[in-house]
């Protein structure tokens, strides 16, 4: 009986546990997109939670990340008006948001990744 119980362990191992491969993500030899992370998730589970936090701060970083980006257009602006207040304001916006948008990030990064821990103990380890 206890051979079969790590049989059965093994195959787990083997084909249903996610882990992250440099910016992807894996489970049995197959590449997992992040939208399709959601279906993995016991809806119940707190890796659920952690799974939903990381896509809302994922969202997040990404407003960011574009608003800095763009905040360029208003340095471009301030500087071509001879305005150096207007090009300034804009290089400090531009730098908050883009710190910002790195915490964010980071904090997705690893919000996920204790949620995909969370889910591979429970996978592995029912009831326990």
């Amino acid at each position: 009986a206890f051979s079969q119980s790590n049989d059965t362990l093994l195959k787990k191992y083997d084909q249903q546990l996610l882990y992250r491969y440099g910016s992807s993500f894996m489970k049995g030899g197959n590449k997992v997109s992040f939208t399709d992370l959601r279906a993995e998730f016991n809806s119940s589970s707190l890796s659920f939670d952690l799974y939903k936090k990381s896509k809302k701060d994922k969202t997040i970083s990404t407003v960011l990340r574009l608003v800095s980006t763009f905040a360029i257009f208003g340095v471009v602006k301030g500087a071509n008006d001879n305005n150096s207040s207007l090009a300034y304001g804009f290089v400090a916006g531009q730098l908050v948001a883009g710190l910002a948008s790195q915490a964010f990030h980071n904090k997705s990064i690893t919000e996920l990744d204790r949620a995909i821990q969370i889910r591979n103990r429970e996978l592995l380890f029912p009831g326990r």
